[in-house]
């Protein structure tokens, strides 16, 4: 994979709680939404030049820090919204978020995996490729409701593996 796949994976991965954290600064959706993209290329060229960046989240943040501030200042006329202990809590905050939807993706997966076949099959389809519960009962011969009763029962099953998961892993 070339740096410029990677840090656009890093960014796909990571593109809502950046945006969340550049918001929850600006309050303004439409600057945040520029300020994201400002983020985006200072990121692209800061992984392509270095191709070593290790924690992209802390990266991401501080760049999204420093450079919604900066819009901040140029964009408004009213008071900075938020004071630097209340910037430093936010940064906790998100950092917390960051390794939390690691974590729980990763316990997804993993309960994704040990699902019996026909289930992942219909996981797969329903959500990964996003077809209706309609289309999924044609593709695989089974009726609406069929598949809409094992959705909620794999819905039910995975909330508590990865629920399982998170607790053990919090324990070691």
């Amino acid at each position: 994979m070339t740096s410029t796949e990677e840090i656009t994976a890093q960014l796909v991965r990571h593109r809502r709680a950046l945006f969340a954290y550049i918001f929850t600064i600006l309050r303004d959706h439409h600057l945040s939404e520029d300020v994201f993209q400002e983020v985006s290329l200072v990121l692209v060229n800061r992984y392509t030049e270095r191709e070593d960046v290790r924690n992209f989240w802390s990266l991401a943040r501080e760049i999204a820090r420093r450079t919604a501030r900066a819009a901040q200042r140029r964009a408004t006329r009213e008071p900075v919204l938020l004071s630097d202990e209340a910037m430093e809590a936010l940064d906790r905050g998100f950092e917390q978020i960051g390794d939390e939807v690691d974590d729980r993706k990763a316990a997804l997966h993993a309960c994704v995996d040990r699902l019996p076949k026909n289930w992942r099959q219909i996981v797969r389809l329903r959500y990964w490729r996003g077809l209706s519960v309609s289309f999924v009962a044609e593709e695989l011969g089974r009726s609406v409701n069929t598949i809409s009763v094992t959705l909620n029962r794999i819905r039910s099953r995975l909330a508590d593996c990865v629920n399982a998961q998170l607790r053990k892993t919090a324990e070691t």
